[in-house]
């Protein structure tokens, strides 16, 4: 079944109320989400375990050799919504570097679930520039 761009607004404006945004708010950032063809956003729960090691390693490679994936996480306790994202290097290996912001995954998630490819790509690393600052990931998604 094909949906509208009306029906897809309301199913994850839904799911945003859901998540405590009231209506008002969840219908603006849901049509801004439809109608954009690409979105940048900071990964969540990037201090979480070793993942600030894992950015830090990531300076240590040119952008172009750093893939971005997405992985739907169904089994996460915290989030039904979950989508993980991961950091592969070429020849190097993979390593969860934490996840979307609850509220775009709200959004990126039932377009996964239903088998809709969502590019992703390295952007840049944060907070290299102070001593004991943590570092932070930005990446672009394409829908």
């Amino acid at each position: 079944m094909k949906r509208t761009a009306h029906s897809k607004v309301m199913i994850i404006a839904n799911r945003l109320v859901k998540q405590g945004y009231n209506r008002t708010n969840a219908m603006v950032k849901a049509w801004v989400l439809i109608k954009m063809q690409s979105v940048s956003t900071k990964v969540s729960g990037v201090t979480y375990g070793k993942r600030q090691q894992a950015i830090e390693h990531l300076t240590h490679y040119r952008p172009e050799n750093i893939r971005i994936s997405l992985y739907r996480d169904r089994t996460n306790a915290y989030d039904c919504n979950a989508v993980a994202v991961i950091a592969t290097v070429r020849n190097k290996g993979a390593y969860t570097m934490g996840y979307l912001p609850k509220a775009l995954a709200a959004f990126i998630a039932p377009l996964i679930d239903s088998g809709k490819m969502i590019a992703s790509r390295f952007r840049e690393i944060r907070g290299m520039y102070q001593p004991f600052m943590n570092y932070g990931l930005e990446i672009e998604l394409r829908v």
